[in-house]
């Protein structure tokens, strides 16, 4: 039989490594003896080399999208990473916002019950004079003078005759830029009849008054005690609702269910699409 053409069906599997010792000793003593068929050989060995590189570049383009995939995937983990920590960030931040929250809840219910227990003091010294007006005439007011003297300095009536009618607004106890007092029918302090003559405080919140039966009653906070006055009237007029003071919470909540639902999907999208690629 012709070695040439058992040499030249050995070589594509010679040239792919495939072929057992013997013959891969076969196949060389041919080549080195037989310049057809090692003319052969170079030019399958060609021939092969640009086939290899044909697949190379196949495999090259193949890989390429998946390559950039791969880079937008990291890409994402890095970003996902990111809200990760934000979304951890921002539960620390709601649970101390809560926790804020129900502090400032329970200081402003407190808060109201000192605004509360003011208005209620106004209304009992009020109620005590008018009592003692209709009872005694101003000689009454020396006792509820005495009996307040720790919350109020002063404390006078005043005729409506002798003194323009104050509006149907002060039915209750209201602060008002104060009355003179040259005016009034009678002033204490501690107890004691005033008569020299009085500068009244420039403070309006510091003095309230209240008109009754013919009469209007006045009567000043004693300087220590406007600090009490002060945060009850703050608290009636400027203080946060309850709404307002949970409101950073609320929003901090909200934030923090949006990162974490961006999280879960940008998670879950990569998830799947590793799988896609896998």
């Amino acid at each position: 039989m012709n070695n040439c053409e058992i040499v030249k069906d050995l070589l594509p599997m010679y040239i792919d490594g495939l072929c057992s010792p013997t013959s891969n000793t076969l196949v060389e003593q041919h080549l080195s003896t037989c310049k057809q068929c090692k003319q052969i050989h170079a030019q399958m060995l060609k021939e092969f080399e640009v086939e290899q590189v044909e697949v190379n570049k196949i495999a090259i383009q193949q890989k390429q999208p998946f390559e950039k995939m791969n880079h937008i995937f990291k890409s994402y983990r890095g970003f996902s990473k990111i809200l990760e920590w934000m979304t951890v960030l921002t539960v620390v931040i709601t649970i101390i916002l809560i926790g804020k929250g129900f502090i400032d809840t329970k200081d402003l219910a407190n808060d109201f019950k000192h605004q509360e227990k003011i208005e209620q003091e106004q209304q009992n010294i009020m109620k005590a004079a008018f009592e003692n007006l209709a009872g005694e005439g101003t000689s009454g007011l020396q006792k509820v003078s005495t009996d307040y003297q720790n919350q109020i300095k002063y404390i006078a009536a005043f005729s409506t005759t002798g003194l323009e009618p104050l509006s149907a607004d002060y039915s209750k106890p209201k602060v008002i830029y104060p009355l003179p007092y040259e005016k009034a029918k009678a002033t204490y302090e501690n107890g004691q009849l005033i008569t020299e003559k009085i500068t009244p405080t420039d403070y309006d919140i510091g003095t309230m008054a209240m008109e009754k039966d013919g009469y209007i009653v006045q009567f000043e906070y004693t300087r220590h005690y406007l600090n009490e006055v002060e945060k009850a009237f703050q608290t009636k007029h400027y203080s946060p609702n309850n709404i307002q003071l949970w409101m950073p919470a609320l929003i901090a909540m909200l934030v923090t269910l949006c990162l974490y639902f961006l999280y879960s999907g940008i998670k879950n999208t990569n998830r799947k699409a590793q799988k896609l690629i896998a």
